[in-house]
């Protein structure tokens, strides 16, 4: 069975992409993968380490509001990346097409819901976020099956066929870190310290990277608090150590990224990130009490409603970007690590709307279709 899925660009379109691969991979023994996705996001990056999966890299980009000069390039790029994955279909030539948000999914998908006019070629598509992004409303009506993260995204898919909660796919590796003394030593962090893991998606946060370097001297006056800072792009990593050593700061550990993220997330204490929908399904799958400051940018605001959802299960705490600044972040924090129960306690609720077996549920409502796509 050939299997193609489309997506990526960033972390929360790749990494639940890359959780089902695994675990197709893991199930089927007679079967092969593919991945069509951009030349430049974090996919470019990751997949060429998994030879077992066949990457397509496309030209194709998003549209940006109140940009038409870009928007009219991103178009002319969508129509060479329609004959970019004609091109790849006739060469592997699949049988399930998944496709898993973002621009760089569309191509693939329209492209096999039309084919399945005149092939048992099967269409899916699964949306992360609360709010559904505009290629998954607009492929929805065309596709096999909508699979979907929250229940109440089902409501911008009236006009689809099959719409099925399942929640959001994360990798094995979150739920099978654990807590050593290795995995400490790996981040240059203390196992005697509570731990603060601080991130802002596959790209970083410079508000986030910012905010944590202007309260500095107060994080390092706390002999029971450690921060790991992943800056991401958002900063020169190399630059940020520089200015923590030169001030004598030794309880911040910065990375630029993290591979096996899973690991930080054992050892954390405390997660502050934004709220993209991966984020926090891995936040709650795991179980970890959680700040959030969802970026206000993001299309539809759908990082704010990702994060009601478990602001609303008492989950999280929600903060404003402008109110990270002036050591107000920092003072949460602090105030947070000191009051054990009350981490607990958003820890229990941050595990119960978890969703551990998203992967299962998806792959499982995937399988459903194999037979109608066998040649």
């Amino acid at each position: 069975m050939r299997v193609l899925i489309a997506g990526g660009g960033t972390g929360g379109h790749f990494y639940p992409a890359l959780a089902v691969m695994e675990e197709f991979a893991h199930r089927e023994e007679q079967i092969e993968l593919a991945y069509v996705g951009t030349r430049r996001g974090i996919e470019a990056r990751i997949l060429p380490s998994y030879k077992w999966i066949r990457f397509f890299p496309i030209h194709v980009r998003g549209l940006e509001r109140g940009n038409a000069l870009q928007n009219m390039y991103a178009m002319v790029l969508l129509a060479l990346a329609f004959l970019e994955t004609l091109i790849v279909f006739c060469r592997f030539r699949p049988r399930i097409v998944i496709g898993m948000g973002g621009y760089a999914s569309f191509p693939a998908v329209l492209l096999a819901s039309i084919l399945a006019k005149v092939s048992p070629i099967r269409t899916v598509i699964h949306e992360q976020n609360a709010v559904a992004g505009l290629s998954n409303r607009i492929l929805a009506p065309f596709v096999d099956k909508v699979l979907v993260s929250y229940s109440q995204t089902r409501r911008y898919f009236q006009r689809s066929r099959n719409v099925v909660t399942t929640g959001n796919p994360i990798r094995k590796d979150f739920l099978l870190a654990k807590r050593t003394a290795d995995v400490y030593e790996q981040f240059g962090l203390s196992p005697d310290k509570r731990t603060v893991l601080v991130f802002g998606g596959s790209h970083g946060s410079a508000a986030l990277t910012n905010a944590i370097r202007q309260a500095k001297s107060e994080i390092a006056r706390n002999a029971r608090l450690q921060v790991l800072l992943v800056t991401g792009d958002s900063a020169d990593r190399t630059v940020i150590a520089r200015e923590f050593a030169a001030a004598g700061v030794k309880n911040i550990s910065v990375r630029r990224y993290i591979d096996q993220m899973g690991e930080a997330f054992a050892v954390a204490d405390l997660i502050v990130s934004r709220a993209g929908a991966t984020t926090l399904a891995e936040i709650t799958s795991c179980g970890k009490p959680a700040v959030l400051i969802p970026w206000g940018g993001a299309t539809g605001g759908h990082q704010w409603e990702n994060a009601r959802v478990l602001s609303d299960g008492r989950g999280c705490t929600l903060m404003e970007e402008n109110d990270i600044l002036d050591r107000r972040l920092t003072r949460l924090i602090e105030q947070m690590v000191r009051d054990e129960k009350g981490l607990n306690l958003m820890a229990r609720n941050s595990m119960r709307m978890g969703s551990r077996h998203a992967t299962a549920s998806m792959l499982g409502e995937i399988m459903t279709l194999v037979e109608g796509a066998r040649p």
